[in-house]
């Protein structure tokens, strides 16, 4: 029976790292993060913004769903980000055939560094100097054929194993002559291949996998070859065919490059990349790991207190049972006084006459069988602890010979009277243990709920790379976040029927009223977009309460300067009458909408993601009820990061109870992205 695949083979490392290449070259590392075992690296390619992911020993890909980031980073992390952020991407390599992946690095002025991924003995992250000498490392540990610590020079493990890549028929055969080893075994251990390519080999070339290699005929060699190198010409030059293979009940078995042949009677589902079948994959692996309940720690705490009452319980009838025995033993001892008195002095009389205990036990003994008055109740006389055993009602009583008979009668209640007060405290501590279990349950129930389950974030719109905003006329505006967005938009999302806005002075987004059905344009949009401009402006860190906006018509823009003058990224030409807008405010509002997501098709819940919008006031608050306004301040206000925090909190705090859990999801980075440049803070209606 095949298992379920939960790390990756050198096969996907070969797979994953080709794509890898052609997706994050010349990328640029923005930051990096670590959630338990994964590490998340933000990077910004010609394809947009992507997260690879990295975990433990088990796998690398891109991922599109949304991993939880902690509030505080570790100092691994923080070490990291100093060395790894504003690094270019030269090329992404897999190391020899081998579970070892390469990130070639460069920054400007220096050499260029190596990142370097290990998926295997527990798995490790280093980054290595020009000179690879190891920066920093996940895990530090002398091996036997080389050592991980810090400033000391990387060295890749030995293999001894044959490389996979560039064996050829005289050497394969050499490997399995002679060998006691079953052949599936000895081709993962001797060419480094996981035991499902191992088995598939054996399957295409008609060989039984459990043959030993001292067995294999010439035949035998030449379809192993064979299909091992047919194996081999498919990784290197087929195309890739990613899949996930289910088993008949529907649960994950694999994800795969390509098709194998042991696998073919299993459902698949297809994908256009390895990586977004590795994501979808190891997301569904990494969710069922997620659905450990949060409160686990209350509800350990739940169970110690039940198990706590439990006993108390039990020990209370205990109590009830000794009390209630102890007076019942108190009561018979005194009913049965001038008997038990009489036994006692006959015992007392004859020790006075020196008897041994061995003949008062015996005579007392005799006298029983013979029924005579007072030794009716008589078992037995325990000389080491000077003690009477009587049993009265089938109960056994030990009584103190020092002691008079209502003396011990006494004692006998004091217990049942001790056994009533301990009752008493039971009691009253099972009121306390229930009182407390009541309050863990009450925390764990009023625990709000959380996301249990990975989602894959929803794709943004054309038009949400910008900043932009919907009037309240319906209007998208869009405007640049900085010199290479406002190149962009220059060059790809201006019309003749569009208006376009900027300030008289530098520091200022290229923004554009989108007008498709070329109607005339409300001022009430003009001025919400005038707002719009002046506080994604540098008018917002300069602490500019008003600026003058102006909009002109597409024709009146251009990139050509005055002959002989240089015309610097994200600046323009204007032409001709500028339209002003006087004392347009720096004021902006910054609002959450919960929208639905697509669910993916094995999902029948409804899945929901936060989606942040800014702009006017007057525009944000006709789409949504949580918002915050805020105004730009010269000292007394937040810094973006701390801004960041102030507004998470607020929507969470505004939110109604089935919204709570998805705002949940957004991430201060997100936020920020959303907040202009400078000191802010909260404007109070």
């Amino acid at each position: 029976m095949i298992k379920q695949s939960i790390e990756f083979s050198n096969f996907d490392v070969f797979a994953i790292t080709k794509e890898l290449d052609s997706i994050l070259k010349n990328g640029t590392i923005l930051n990096i993060y670590e959630v338990e075992d994964l590490l998340i690296l933000k990077i910004n390619t010609d394809f947009g913004k992507k997260n690879l992911i990295v975990k433990k020993d088990s796998r690398i890909n891109l991922t599109e769903y949304d991993y939880p980031i902690p509030s505080y980073p570790s100092q691994y992390i923080i070490s990291l980000r100093k060395l790894l952020k504003n690094r270019r991407i030269l090329k992404i390599t897999q190391h020899q055939f081998d579970r070892i992946i390469i990130i070639e690095l460069s920054k400007k002025g220096e050499n260029s560094w190596k990142f370097i991924i290990e998926l295997f003995n527990k798995g490790n992250f280093l980054l290595l100097d020009e000179n690879n000498i190891i920066r920093i490392a996940k895990r530090y540990k002398k091996y036997k054929d080389r050592e991980i610590l810090a400033r000391k020079e990387y060295r890749f493990p030995k293999t001894h194993e044959k490389n996979f890549l560039i064996l050829n028929k005289e050497e394969f055969k050499a490997l399995f002559n002679n060998s006691d080893v079953e052949i599936i075994r000895d081709l993962s251990r001797k060419i480094h291949i996981s035991g499902l390519y191992s088995e598939e080999i054996c399957h295409r070339a008609k060989v039984n996998k459990n043959i030993l290699g001292i067995n294999l005929n010439d035949e035998d060699y030449e379809n192993l070859y064979n299909s091992f190198k047919n194996l081999r010409n498919q990784l290197l030059f087929g195309e890739i065919d990613a899949h996930i293979v289910f088993d008949d009940n529907r649960n994950q078995l694999s994800v795969l490059p390509f098709e194998i042949e042991i696998l073919k009677k299993y459902e698949r589902t297809s994908f256009d990349s390895f990586n977004k079948a590795v994501d979808k994959y190891y997301s569904k692996i990494d969710s069922e790991a997620l659905k450990d309940p949060k409160d686990q720690k209350i509800e350990q705490q739940i169970k110690s207190q039940e198990k706590i009452l439990k006993n108390q319980h039990e020990y209370l009838i205990e109590l009830k049972n000794k009390k209630k025995k102890y007076y019942e033993i108190g009561d018979l001892i005194y009913a049965n006084l001038n008997s038990l008195e009489k036994l006692k002095m006959v015992i007392l009389e004859a020790k006075k006459k020196d008897f041994s205990w061995e003949d008062i036990n015996s005579r007392l003994e005799k006298a029983k069988l013979e029924k005579l008055n007072g030794t009716e109740f008589f078992e037995k006389i325990i000389s080491s602890n000077n003690q009477l055993l009587i049993k009265i009602n089938d109960n056994s009583i030990y009584l103190d010979l020092k002691k008079s008979i209502a003396e011990n009668a006494n004692n006998i209640y004091s217990k049942g009277k001790k056994a009533e007060k301990k009752l008493k405290g039971t009691v009253t501590a099972i009121e306390k243990t229930k009182e407390k279990i009541n309050k863990l349950k009450l925390e764990r129930d009023s625990k709000e709920a959380e996301i249990d389950f990975l989602i894959k974030k929803p794709k943004k719109r054309w038009y949400e790379k910008f900043r932009w905003f919907i009037s309240s006329d319906g209007y998208l505006t869009i405007g640049g976040r900085d010199a290479s967005s406002n190149e962009i938009i220059f060059k790809k999302h201006i019309d003749q029927s569009d208006l376009v806005f900027h300030t008289n002075f530098p520091g200022s987004p290229l923004t554009v009223i989108k007008n498709p059905e070329n109607q005339k344009i409300p001022i009430s949009t003009i001025n919400e977009t005038s707002e719009f401009v002046a506080s994604y402006s540098r008018a917002w860190k300069e602490n500019w309460g008003v600026v003058d906006v102006f909009y002109i018509f597409p024709d009146q823009v251009s990139k050509s300067p005055p002959s002989g003058e240089f015309l610097q990224k994200g600046s323009f030409i204007i032409s001709g009458k500028k339209n002003f807008i006087k004392n347009a405010k720096t004021v902006l509002t910054i609002g959450v909408l919960i929208v639905e997501v697509e669910a993916e098709s094995e999902e029948t819940r409804k899945i929901f993601y936060p989606k942040l919008i800014s702009g006017p006031n007057s525009a944000i608050k006709k789409q949504t009820e949580n918002y915050i306004t805020i105004i730009p301040s010269k000292s007394n206000g937040f810094t973006k990061g701390k801004l960041a925090k102030e507004i998470l909190s607020h929507f969470i705090r505004k939110a109604d109870e089935n919204s709570k859990i998805w705002i949940k999801l957004l991430s201060l980075d997100e936020i920020l992205l959303y907040l202009p440049s400078g000191i802010s803070t909260i404007k109070v209606d």
